[in-house]
């Protein structure tokens, strides 16, 4: 449904819009508020989206300076104005202030359906906007180019200019970003294994306490899932893609190349030569990045032990993991948990 707020002091202007058979399921725009305050209109828009004002003009009152401050602060989609009579200066000066229509009575409804219809095609033209920027940034993630960076930041910069409020704005771009979170984990099933989607959906409650530092960081965990996926899927060849596909799959399983290479009937020093001139990385470093971001998920998302952690990703030698976490994160699992306030221990 759209909102529509009715800013009017005439009791007969009121009456006759109020009466209109273009409220409703019919046309999906139903009227939410009406007011004759004018003094406090911007305040209350500031507070509460609408869809559409229908803003009244009189001999007595001409809204041209509320309509110029909506369309500045873009607290309104549609701004429609309404009088009993229609003065040529009046109507002109309405619509140089911003007014995307004027109706005198008596009303019409085929001119409202009209504004109604022109209201509903601005919002499926943002939604097939967003739709392509989803598309974009799904296209640029898979295909690992790191210019997805600059199109974050871009993304960023042109909500914040186009929307009339931070929330807005982060709302926009969480849909986005919801977006190509969910066609990733649903492409790519072995996702599951290193990170929850839910870590990055922004939770709706959150949305309209947004300022543009937590929109900024929405994206900046964004491209950290983008580079940890990066590591995971570098660019290859489609020679390559078993074996990562493979190892992907199984990050608590035997993953040495002799196993690996008997699994997929492949020569052992092949897997070893071509694996490392198509990635850029050795086999058992890979191998080791891998199980050390499985080990990231089982830290953030399991009560098990790091000792036990080490032992279901198959390494014998304690201190060895400990070092390659320590070597791969900065710190050791048992630090790398206490932000999330764990307390357990090796």
């Amino acid at each position: 449904m759209y909102d529509v707020m009715l800013a009017v002091k005439s009791q007969l202007l009121l009456q006759e819009l109020e009466k209109l058979h273009i409220w409703g399921e019919s046309t999906g725009f139903q009227i939410r508020e009406t007011t004759a305050d004018f003094e406090s209109l911007i305040a209350r828009l500031r507070k509460t989206k609408y869809h559409l004002i229908l803003l009244e003009a009189s001999s007595d009152y001409h809204p041209a300076s509320l309509i110029q401050t909506v369309r500045k602060e873009k607290l309104c989609q549609a701004i429609a104005v309404v009088s009993e009579t229609a003065e040529f200066k009046s109507v002109r000066k309405c619509f140089l202030s911003g007014a995307d229509d004027y109706f005198v009575l008596p009303f019409e409804t085929s001119q409202f359906v009209m504004l109604f219809g022109r209201i509903e095609n601005a919002e499926h033209g943002k939604m097939a906007a967003e739709i392509c920027e989803k598309d974009e940034l799904f296209h640029l993630f898979e295909h690992v180019d790191f210019s997805i960076k600059e199109r974050l930041n871009e993304l960023f910069y042109r909500a914040i200019s186009e929307f009339r409020d931070t929330p807005e704005a982060a709302s926009h771009i969480k849909r986005i970003v919801d977006g190509v979170v969910a066609d990733l984990f649903e492409k790519y099933e072995w996702l599951k294994y290193y990170f929850a989607q839910e870590d990055f959906l922004i939770d709706n409650r959150g949305i309209s306490e947004c300022e543009e530092e937590g929109i900024l960081k929405m994206t900046e965990m964004f491209y950290g899932f983008f580079v940890d996926f990066s590591e995971l899927y570098p660019v290859h060849g489609e020679g390559i893609d078993d074996i990562l596909l493979y190892i992907l799959n199984r990050p608590e399983g035997d993953l040495r190349q002799k196993t690996i290479s008997g699994e997929l009937y492949l020569n052992r020093s092949y897997l070893s030569t071509v694996f490392a001139a198509q990635i850029g990385i050795n086999f058992v470093d890979y191998v080791n990045t891998v199980k050390m971001k499985r080990a990231v998920y089982l830290l953030r998302h399991t009560r098990m032990k790091v000792i036990d952690i080490a032992g279901v990703l198959d390494y014998k030698d304690m201190g060895y993991f400990l070092k390659r976490f320590k070597a791969k994160y900065g710190v050791t699992p048992s630090q790398y948990r206490i932000p999330e306030t764990y307390e357990f221990h090796i």
